[in-house]
């Protein structure tokens, strides 16, 4: 019998997914949660408060000689973390980086598009950055998973933030939030209203899953 799970904040369908032993793409077109694409939800953008339905799990049974040793991996694990940085609007192409999830470290460089993809395991909520070396040095704490939809406020704002208009995850119109957008718009060569409208809103969004 299928069961329900209430996303809560930090949650997104890979580890959902991993907690109750199904792949991500199981459980997000499985016909039960036909609602989250109606919202506009994303994967691994998800909404505290949404809620997942959890199908029954299929047995499988395979066919191998024995005498031999046979490899199963697990689809989707570990997780991809992906980001893109910019140092004023250019790619930090090939700049050195240090990950820290969970107490482990990873290190590498940027590709020459300024991206850094790292494997990261799925439960994964948080994670510090540090990017580039001397004057170019910044360290982001990151908070995986906690984006909200981009048809939140909250998400909104936290776009504008990730993308270089710092305004705070309020969940209201502010005056901060409108010179972030205004900031934005006119970075997009779009008539610097300040208001959220269907194409700001658009625009944000491309840009910011892009990136």
């Amino acid at each position: 019998m299928s069961t329900t799970h209430r996303v809560q904040q930090g949650e997104c369908l890979t580890s959902i997914a991993e907690k109750y032993g199904f792949y991500w793409q199981t459980l997000w077109n499985h016909p039960d949660n036909a609602r989250l694409h109606e919202l506009g939800r994303h994967p691994n953008v998800l909404f505290a408060g949404d809620v997942v339905t959890i199908p029954d799990k299929r047995m499988t049974s395979y066919m191998r000689p024995t005498g031999a040793r046979h490899t199963w991996k697990v689809k989707g694990v570990p997780a991809k973390l992906r980001m893109r940085f910019l140092w004023e609007d250019e790619p930090r192409a090939n700049e050195p980086y240090t990950l820290r999830v969970d107490g482990q470290v990873s290190q590498g460089t940027t590709n020459g598009d300024g991206w850094v993809e790292v494997s990261i395991a799925p439960k994964a909520q948080s994670a510090k950055l540090t990017i580039g070396e001397g004057d170019r040095e910044e360290e982001y704490d990151l908070a995986l998973g906690h984006l909200d939809p981009v048809e939140e406020l909250t998400g909104v704002q936290a776009r504008l933030s990730n993308l270089g208009f710092p305004c705070h995850s309020t969940g209201a119109l502010d005056e901060p939030t409108r010179d972030a957008l205004r900031r934005f718009q006119r970075q997009q060569g779009m008539e610097p209203t300040g208001e959220l409208d269907d194409v700001t809103r658009s625009r944000l969004h491309g840009n910011h899953e892009t990136e």
